[in-house]
């Protein structure tokens, strides 16, 4: 009997659906939404940084035959909270594998996404284990128009570690104030969302991050964004190559 690779991804997430186990060690909640952290999708790098197209094109269909609905960040909770199967997509840094290996399948699906962009390195590169490309202020023109993405503040240029760690409230409020005049003047509005660099805040830089003018603010901290989260340090879970689907499923909470 032939079968079509969806139709065969949909009969073992299935399978795999009924052998896994829900995630211990998390509280119960009435509600809670999967916030998933990606960076780059290539087979080049193996670090945790990273996830090989295969994988992610398997966890993509694996959601989309679950019944899953990709949302932006500011629907997700009310969203969950009616009972409907959500989870919030977001990539770090901007790589240009993106629209190579992520955006085909969500214009396919009908996916959301949040990219978190890096300001000064828009079409540049990034130094991790060699220049690894990143989009450029055209293509996110383009992958905007049709709403399925949403441009996100990675910082200005306060990405490096050093530079983020050492920063004063006042240098970060200025940088964040930077990237809202530049993501303004290239896509025509300004962002809602903030992602930390490295997870890197304090009390101090979320309430300059609400003075830049933004409302739901990401952070590197594992978890479920539930009833009880605060919107300024919403949990994220890092997505690499570690996670079979399996182990996606259970990462998800087994639900």
């Amino acid at each position: 009997m032939e079968i079509t690779r969806r139709e065969f991804m949909v009969l073992t997430g299935a399978a795999l659906t009924s052998l896994a186990l829900p995630l211990g060690g998390v509280a119960a909640e009435t509600w809670r939404v999967p916030v998933l952290l990606y960076h780059d999708i290539s087979n080049q790098y193996g670090d945790p940084f990273t996830i090989s197209p295969a994988l992610f094109a398997a966890q993509m269909e694996w959601l989309y035959a679950n019944g899953y609905r990709a949302v932006p960040v500011c629907d997700a909770a009310t969203l969950k909270a009616r009972g409907e199967k959500t989870v919030v997509i977001t990539f770090d840094d901007g790589y240009a594998t993106f629209i190579d290996y992520a955006y085909p399948l969500f214009r396919q699906y009908g996916f959301h996404s949040t990219i978190a962009v890096i300001g000064s390195h828009a079409g540049s590169f990034i130094e991790r284990d060699g220049r690894r490309p990143v989009l450029s202020w055209d293509e996110y023109r383009y992958l905007v128009a049709d709403d399925l993405v949403e441009v996100a503040c990675h910082t200005y240029d306060l990405h490096a570690f050093n530079r983020a760690k050492i920063a004063t409230t006042a240098e970060v409020e200025s940088d964040l104030m930077r990237f809202q005049q530049t993501v303004e003047k290239e896509l025509g509005k300004r962002a809602r969302v903030l992602a930390w660099p490295y997870g890197i805040y304090d009390r101090d830089r979320i309430n300059a991050a609400r003075r830049a003018g933004f409302t739901e603010i990401l952070t590197s901290n594992e978890g479920y964004w539930g009833p009880v989260s605060n919107p300024d340090e919403i949990p994220r879970l890092n997505i690499d190559n570690r996670l079979d689907l399996v182990s996606f499923n259970q990462y998800l909470g087994g639900k």
